[in-house]
């Protein structure tokens, strides 16, 4: 199992949240693949910390949906599920076009705000430098958490944010889908529709944005198809 430790644990995390940390990137980062085998045992020895904590992280990411408990058989990283990110795109889709009216037409969506969001862009312009995926995702769901909570729609976002990990896995089985640079033209696109207030256009750049990050699932399927739940429709 190549896992790997990537930093050490922080002063102020405990046992558990380190465990959590390191396993959660592992995984999306598909250092451990879709249905390979997670031996307590073993993760406790490379963190150097005991099995209780780490018994406690995988129940943590079995809520998740990204690991999968079985008692008296196993524990095993959850296989990706199709259907479940295709819902959470289209649950994605249809609450921000509608958050996206909101931002454009309420007062309450200040200048404020917008800066905000150019300093954000500016964040995932050097994540895009270093070339770090991972972060220019964390960046990139960070902008759509500013919209959110400027709309003070932030249970809404929470409820969502459910989605986003095993978006992140379909992610990082296709790279070279990914043209960092046009996903940043496209915040710079949604930001520019809001401070014009013109709702259809900032609508149009968010379609656009979300077809450039969603994979073509059945790309995905026929290349790894040891990696999904198999489902017979």
């Amino acid at each position: 199992m190549p896992f790997v430790i990537y930093s050490e644990r922080s002063e102020q995390e405990s046992a558990k949240q380190y465990a959590y940390r390191i396993l959660r990137r592992n995984i999306l980062l598909l250092d451990m693949k879709p249905g390979e085998a997670i031996v307590e045992k073993e993760i406790s020895t490379k963190l150097r910390i005991s099995r209780t904590p780490v018994r406690e992280a995988l129940l943590e990411l079995c809520r998740e949906r990204l690991v999968e408990i079985y008692p008296q058989r196993g524990t095993r990283v959850a296989l990706m599920d199709a259907r479940l990110v295709e819902q959470g795109r289209f649950l994605r889709e249809t609450v921000e076009l509608a958050l996206l009216e909101l931002a454009c037409k309420s007062a309450a969506f200040t200048e404020e705000h917008i800066a905000l969001l150019e300093k954000n862009l500016e964040e995932q312009k050097a994540e895009v430098e270093k070339g770090d995926l991972i972060s220019f995702f964390q960046k990139d769901n960070d902008f759509h958490r500013i919209l959110f909570y400027a709309c003070k729609k932030e249970t809404v976002f929470e409820a969502i944010g459910f989605y986003l990990p095993h978006f992140t896995r379909e992610r990082m089985l296709r790279l070279q889908m990914f043209d960092l640079e046009e996903l940043v033209c496209d915040h710079s696109n949604i930001i520019e529709a809001i401070r014009k207030r013109d709702c259809n256009m900032a609508k149009l750049h968010l379609s656009e944005h979300l077809d450039h990050v969603m994979c073509d699932q059945q790309i995905l399927l026929e290349g790894y198809p040891n990696y999904f739940i198999k489902r017979d429709n």
